[in-house]
């Protein structure tokens, strides 16, 4: 199945672009109409920027409704392309047909300049529930909760519920009915299944479930998608500050989220960010993006290369001391990097930090602690016996593989405790899994060892 979709896409794709080179609008509307929105989109990413253009010219023309759908399944750096080509006032035609998340999603995802424009557009044609999502923190429940959902008073009765449902075929998700008082505060929920097997006569309340798996509007998004996952939802119900029921959070964004939070979490740690995804075709704007961590690497760099040159001093007839300096940057920036990638994978899972026994920071750094020192006192023992068996120098190799154990087991302390303690102060910890952790480790790996050779110094005779 998985290599016929390629093949399906590369015909259709190859079908598009001739009656795009003849100019067959026609052809290409009928075409359009036989193919899926998520179909669509990968078609569009593959076209050049005009034919891209006069395609979804078309769509906004024949397939209007189909045209926001489309519009939020194609790729960041395409659709800004694409969006920048339109008139503010045909991107607020789209979004006016599309639900209101995901005109949320399309707003958000632009930058200020072009976003502005837009929002003055949303207050002309009065679509106040865009602005009013727009209003919450971004990343939050309130960006991604979906405002139409299907909520009844708890004093309704099984066989109204029913009735009731089977009247509103549009509502997105009715796996789960949520139970409101009458003021709208949320107090129950009860699931499509319990509903049918329940009397007809019985009133919500009797058969709703009291406690409730829910999120506040600022609450993060992918908080949100832990409690998903933890507890197997379909869907979660968002509150405001009040406990009124404002949206949920639907199984589909979910997945959008923690594929989002992956690959903004894959970037941060290579110091890029999920910005660069708008630019991918704008070769300045994305090397902008990723210059500040280049330039945090090569001040590190050079401070190392400046104790180098300040421990050459020291030991002026010890330059074979320099062969072994890679392999111990190298083992401490390594396992730092693990330690930091396991907490941070604790962290994205809600397991760190959670209150639970062993989930503490300290219960967590022991444990990283006993297998750095295993690891280091492997790696520093054949370290240890490299560096006699060439330069034949016990001393020397008591010098490098302390210094290989130490340095292993100082950067597996800091891979645990950077990336938490900048969980703690609000940051995103996937930041600390980069450049500047790595730096880090490499200056200490350096500091270690050659603290050991000046100290051993009356030792290392070449």
């Amino acid at each position: 199945m998985s290599s016929q979709v390629p093949r399906r896409h590369e015909a259709l794709a190859e079908t598009l672009e001739k009656y795009l080179e003849r100019g067959a609008q026609a052809n290409v509307s009928r075409l359009l109409g036989r193919i899926r929105p998520e179909d669509v989109a990968v078609l569009l990413g593959g076209l050049d920027s005009d034919h891209r253009l006069t395609v979804f010219r078309i769509l906004i023309a024949e397939f209007p409704d189909a045209a926001g759908e489309v519009l939020t399944e194609m790729e960041p750096a395409q659709r800004l392309a694409l969006l920048e080509q339109l008139a503010p006032e045909q991107i607020a035609g789209i979004l006016e047909r599309i639900p209101v998340d995901d005109a949320v999603f399309v707003l958000g995802s632009l930058p200020a300049e072009l976003q502005e424009p837009l929002l003055e557009l949303v207050d002309l044609r009065d679509l106040v529930d865009v602005r009013t999502q727009l209003a919450y923190p971004e990343s939050s429940a309130g960006r991604l909760m979906d405002t139409e959902f299907f909520a009844l008073p708890e004093s309704v009765t099984v066989r109204e519920a029913i009735a009731t449902i089977q009247e509103k075929p549009d509502v997105e998700m009715i796996f789960y009915l949520y139970v409101v008082d009458r003021d709208g505060h949320l107090v129950g929920v009860t699931s499509l299944r319990q509903l049918l097997l329940s009397k007809p006569e019985q009133a919500l309340s009797a058969i709703m479930q009291r406690e409730l798996i829910k999120a506040n509007v600022a609450t993060d998004q992918e908080e949100v998608a832990r409690q998903a996952a933890r507890y197997d939802l379909l869907a979660v119900p968002v509150v405001d500050d009040q406990n009124r029921l404002a949206g949920i959070v639907t199984v589909d964004d979910i997945i959008d989220v923690v594929k989002e939070e992956a690959a903004e979490d894959l970037l941060k740690m290579v110091g890029s960010s999920e910005s660069e995804m708008l630019y991918a075709e704008r070769t300045f704007s994305a090397a902008r993006l990723r210059l500040p961590s280049l330039l945090i690497s090569l001040a590190g760099l050079l401070l190392a290369g400046f104790l180098l040159e300040r421990f050459q001093v020291s030991l002026p007839d010890s330059l074979f001391l320099l062969a072994f300096v890679p392999a111990i940057m190298g083992l401490s920036g390594s396992i730092g990097s693990q330690a930091s990638a396991v907490v941070l994978r604790g962290l994205s899972s809600g397991k760190l930090l959670s209150g639970e026994p062993g989930a503490s920071v300290t219960a967590f750094l022991a444990r990283q602690l006993k297998v750095a020192a295993v690891l280091g006192a492997t790696c520093g023992g054949l370290a240890g016996l490299a560096a006699v068996a060439l330069e034949r120098q016990i001393a020397l190799g008591g010098v490098v593989g302390g210094a290989v154990f130490l340095a292993m087991v100082l950067a597996a302390v800091s891979g645990v405790l950077v990336p938490a303690t900048l969980k703690r102060l609000g940051f995103d910890p996937a930041i600390a899994n980069g450049p500047l952790l790595s730096t880090a480790n490499d200056v200490t790996g350096i500091l270690i060892y050659f603290g050991l050779a000046v100290a051993w110094v009356h030792r290392l005779v070449p």
